[in-house]
């Protein structure tokens, strides 16, 4: 088992195009919303927010995966309803950190992602989560091909498991080209508007 997530872990490597990070960007509708939740024992930071924002954005500071210093307009409440899917109660934690949720969206020429009544009739499918296109991904929002948010965990998962040497403070070692080509992969062609993937171990 461990074999194979390695194996396919490193051909999706592998077979990832060589698109420059302006043009991973170009057409994008929207700055990805997402939790990564890693095991505190080996260094990582146990629970960080990230938003996908442009790298050349004041406030993502040129990093791949900027971390989240307030939550605006519909994050809150999506990623509360996506949490919920899975199992994960993130309302006392969302809440206070890092800061009081607000109703403003500042990020011109973006989309904010859809409040739950947008999600409401939207399908979800589930899969194992052996099948997931990263190692630990346990949620994901399409609106259409394109990635809206998702939840990452990747506590209990041995760095073999994650195609790791060595541990990172988000519990990965992948660049944003690399995290959006894999977990859009998840994404149907058949998908017009919105929908969820639950990655919940069923086979």
């Amino acid at each position: 088992m461990r074999l194979g997530l390695i194996a396919a872990f490193a051909i999706a490597h592998l077979a990832a195009p060589g698109l420059s990070e302006a043009q991973s960007q170009a057409g994008r509708r929207y700055a990805p919303i997402g939790l990564f939740i890693g095991a505190i024992e080996e260094g990582a930071r146990i629970f960080t927010p990230a938003r996908l924002l442009p790298r050349e954005h004041p406030e993502a500071l040129g990093h791949d995966f900027p971390t989240v210093q307030q939550l605006h307009a519909t994050e809150y409440p999506l990623l509360l309803w996506l949490g919920e899917r899975v199992g994960l109660r993130l309302g006392p934690t969302l809440q206070r950190y890092p800061a009081e949720p607000d109703s403003l969206w500042p990020y011109q020429g973006l989309e904010a992602p859809p409040d739950t009544a947008a999600l409401r009739d939207a399908p979800v499918r589930r899969r194992p989560r052996r099948e997931a296109p990263i190692p630990g991904l346990r949620a994901s929002v399409y609106d259409g091909a394109e990635l809206v948010a998702f939840i990452v965990d990747t506590r209990g998962l041995s760095l073999e498991e994650r195609g790791m040497t060595r541990p990172t403070s988000m519990g990965l070692d992948v660049t944003r080209r690399e995290f959006l080509e894999r977990v859009e992969t998840a994404s149907s062609a058949l998908d017009r508007g919105f929908s969820v993937v639950l990655w919940d171990g069923k086979e």
